[in-house]
């Protein structure tokens, strides 16, 4: 697999919140059906996590990935936070492919990305690679009691299902059947959606609460050439001073 990037790139910023910004990139890479391509390779690497996500991953090796992590360093820390040095890559498809009918219940909410290094900071890039628009982009959010949900949070990280009898007394969401968040409930406030495009890059800040905006989840497929597969470059980096 080899990356190209489009050297007639145009930057687009917008601002989600006082302190969140998120970038998208239109036409990202000159050969962006190679990375599908791959993917279908290697439909049977696929692996489904025991964490939120609600699909299949498939890691990819670092060294593949170079002009994706240039352009990182190059121009994302001129508009975000972190240092163009010390950084960490972590980089999977994600096809997303779990039926709302089998969530855990925190599958049912946007999630932050989690800090792995006390004083470092989380970054996102995903780049969409499937054509049906209708299968979703990035959801933004505001958590309304963010104490309560990371309370919540850290309490079924060993027991899935820890919590959600107090959630279903709580909140009418959790006795309405289970649907992927698409808009505000009383959970999290909706602040913006990147909308999904083939060859889209988003690029924005780990800790800003988001999630895939699947409003219809028929349409989902474990077939790469099919689904809503993406590319997920996670990013750990130092702050800048």
């Amino acid at each position: 697999m080899r990356l190209e990037i489009n050297p007639g790139l145009e930057i687009q910023l917008s601002q989600v919140t006082e302190n969140h910004n998120c970038v998208v990139v239109d036409d990202f890479l000159l050969n962006p059906r190679d990375l599908v391509e791959y993917a279908v390779v290697h439909t049977q690497e696929f692996v489904m996590l025991e964490r939120a996500y609600p699909g299949i991953v498939l890691p990819v090796d670092n060294h593949l990935l170079g002009p994706l992590h240039r352009f990182i360093q190059k121009e994302m820390t001129r508009l975000f936070p972190f240092c163009r040095g010390g950084i960490d890559f972590h980089t999977q498809f994600s096809l997303a492919t779990l039926q709302p009918e089998d969530f855990t219940w925190i599958q049912r909410l946007c999630h932050s990305d989690p800090r792995l290094e006390p004083g470092r900071v989380n970054f996102a890039a995903l780049l969409y690679l499937f054509e049906n628009p209708e299968m979703g982009g990035t959801g933004f959010y505001r958590w309304k009691n963010p104490e309560f949900w990371q309370e919540m949070s850290t309490r079924q990280r060993d027991n899935p299902d820890a919590g959600l009898e107090i959630l279903q007394e709580k909140f009418q969401m959790f006795r309405d059947p289970p649907c992927y968040m698409t808009e505000s409930n009383e959970a999290a406030e909706l602040l913006d959606v990147a909308p999904a495009r083939f060859n889209r890059l988003v690029f924005y800040p780990g800790d800003l609460p988001h999630n895939a905006c699947i409003s219809k989840p028929e349409l989902l497929s474990s077939d790469p050439a099919l689904g809503r597969l993406t590319l997920n470059c996670f990013v750990s980096a130092l702050p800048k001073p």
